[in-house]
């Protein structure tokens, strides 16, 4: 029987220094899941210390973790196979198919918003899928497609 080998996440490590190189540095993981959800875990305070809900993170840290976030997404829409923009009107489900068909259905599909709503990939074929927003949606939505 042969091997499956599946990619659970993919995770970027970054060290951020803020201000004096006395104080020490922030460290956190940026995390994309199999699904293509992109996350923040393992936040570390300068002492080593991993922090939780209590923990006030200083405004500085969390532009860069916004900034490494968005730094991964570029890496991530250098690497697809296929991605777009699409634009939504008053909808809440688009469908993308694509140019050449692929080879089977288990490529992922990371999905870029500028606002907090939740989505998901339903009907998922060789030739597309489709991009369900669990509301009525007026935007443009970015997707990539990884092999």
């Amino acid at each position: 029987m042969a091997a499956v080998r599946t990619r659970i996440e993919t995770c970027f490590v970054y060290n951020v220094r803020i201000g004096d190189p006395c104080n020490g540095s922030w460290q956190f993981t940026i995390v994309v899941n199999q699904d293509g959800t992109c996350g923040v875990e393992n936040i570390k305070a300068p002492r080593g210390t991993i922090c939780d809900s209590t923990t006030q993170i200083p405004g500085a840290v969390l532009d860069e973790i916004n900034a490494a976030k968005a730094d991964v997404e570029n890496i991530l829409a250098q690497s697809s196979a296929v991605n777009g923009t699409l634009t939504f009107t008053a909808q809440t489900t688009q469908s993308i198919v694509f140019a050449t068909p692929f080879a089977n259905t288990q490529y992922r599909v990371y999905v870029t918003l500028e606002d907090f709503i939740d989505w998901r990939i339903t009907n998922k074929t060789t030739v597309g899928f489709d991009l369900e927003l669990n509301v009525t949606y007026t935007g443009t939505v970015q997707y990539d497609v990884f092999v």
